[in-house]
């Protein structure tokens, strides 16, 4: 008789087999949880406490899907063009609950947000300023203007930094007085806080806290100077979710222990403190599965072809990356490789490839396997054109029940909106 205990455990997805979720919707095939989105959401608001407001931040996943279950779990949104401002109208987000920001916002993009009646602008530069001031006027809608601030030192820890000398983002701590002026010299618009955001992939707890210190110093200097209130601060985010094998944890608990400090400081009962999320609450709540359909040996190594590639999930493939590492990429049912494979997708690149030797073979034609940690930056993020192959499908699970929330796309999709 078999020992129970010895049989490896298939995976499980909302409670239902990965298997029976690939056999009823196919592959390659994008599963969001939705008990763990809500389970991220309360984790985290829980770690920095309730002076804190969450901002998902649409950009790590557009579905309307997961957009909507974190609004009901507590989130209001941050989003950075057009598409998104829809996306979170849609998703039941009240318009003065969104926070736009982007270096690169068009006079269209900013038009429409402020006929939306949108939050809070997190203006990037002392262009954006002059245009967001003259559309306010032109649409009779003021406009409540956040700085974001490129401050000097870059974030320590962080994979993807995006502050520090020379950035594309934020004005210069330097030229935020400047800035500020700006903007109350502006009658249509209002300057109400400050925002930073110095980096993703952030694995450095203390660094977090120190930005935000830094934030906040700031922004007591400069209602010194200005003579006038800041009541918001956005504190940004981008803590960090392990990718690819090594990677470490994010020290949440400590995040929260050092926030909490700054708060003890800076607090008062005006204030609106904000921290914004991504791949943070979503990555944790997505599995991407890809099964095989081709097998090969070459040289003395072993290929198993899936059918699913860079061009859906480029993150797994290491775009972006500086050194390539093989993603979360693991067998559904359970059991442990014993030998070694590589494991690529169908694309005519050898840029299509998850991971070399991975002791996760051997594989077999129609073996599923599973990238955990993919429900953000997956196929928004990824060169889906490329190939012309259809996009796949996305379910979600939810109290053991799934739902198909983005349909498998066309091949013949690509002719639209061609000519000859």
């Amino acid at each position: 008789m078999t020992d129970p205990a010895a049989v490896p455990a298939a995976t499980t997805l909302g409670g239902i087999a990965a298997a029976e979720l690939a056999a009823r919707y196919g592959t390659p095939l994008y599963v969001f949880d939705a008990a763990v989105l809500r389970a991220r959401v309360a984790m985290v608001q829980a770690a920095l406490g309730p002076r804190v407001r969450l901002l998902w931040s649409i950009k790590a996943n557009p579905s309307l899907a997961v957009t909507t279950v974190l609004r009901h779990a507590g989130t209001a949104a941050e989003l950075a063009s057009l598409g998104e401002l829809h996306l979170a109208l849609a998703a039941g987000h009240p318009a003065t609950a969104l926070r736009f920001a982007g270096p690169g916002k068009t006079d269209a993009e900013l038009t429409a947000a402020l006929r939306a009646g949108v939050g809070c602008f997190h203006v990037e530069s002392f262009d954006e300023i002059t245009a967001l001031a003259r559309l306010a006027t032109a649409t009779a809608a003021p406009a409540r203007v956040a700085l974001r601030i490129n401050l000097p030192q870059q974030l320590g820890g962080a994979r993807m930094r995006m502050g520090g000398h020379g950035a594309r983002f934020g004005i210069d701590a330097a030229d935020a007085v400047a800035a500020a002026r700006a903007v109350q010299a502006a009658p249509s618009l209002q300057l109400c806080g400050l925002h930073v955001y110095g980096g993703t992939q952030l694995f450095d707890a203390g660094a977090f806290v120190r930005q935000a210190e830094q934030l906040c110093e700031l922004a007591t200097a400069l209602e010194a100077e200005l003579g006038a209130a800041l009541p918001e601060l956005d504190l940004g985010g981008g803590f960090g979710v392990p990718a690819y094998e090594g990677d470490p944890e994010f020290d949440l608990a400590a995040a929260g222990r050092g926030l909490q400090a700054v708060l003890q400081r800076f607090d008062r009962p005006d204030r609106i403190w904000f921290v914004e999320l991504g791949r943070f609450l979503a990555a944790p709540a997505g599995t991407y599965l890809t099964r095989v359909v081709r097998t090969r040996h070459s040289g003395g190594t072993a290929h198993a072809i899936v059918d699913g590639g860079l061009h859906q999930h480029a993150a797994a493939a290491g775009v972006g990356t500086v050194v390539r590492r093989p993603p979360l990429l693991e067998r559904t049912d359970g059991r442990p490789g014993t030998a070694a494979c590589t494991i690529g997708g169908p694309l005519c690149t050898p840029a299509d490839q998850f991971a070399a030797d991975l002791p996760i073979g051997p594989l077999a034609i129609g073996d599923l396997l599973q990238i955990r940690n993919s429900g953000a930056y997956g196929l928004s993020y990824s060169p889906h054109g490329f190939l012309s192959h259809a996009t796949p499908a996305e379910v979600m699970v939810d109290g053991g029940a799934a739902r198909i929330v983005r349909e498998r796309g066309d091949a013949a999709a690509v002719l639209v909106g061609q000519r000859p």
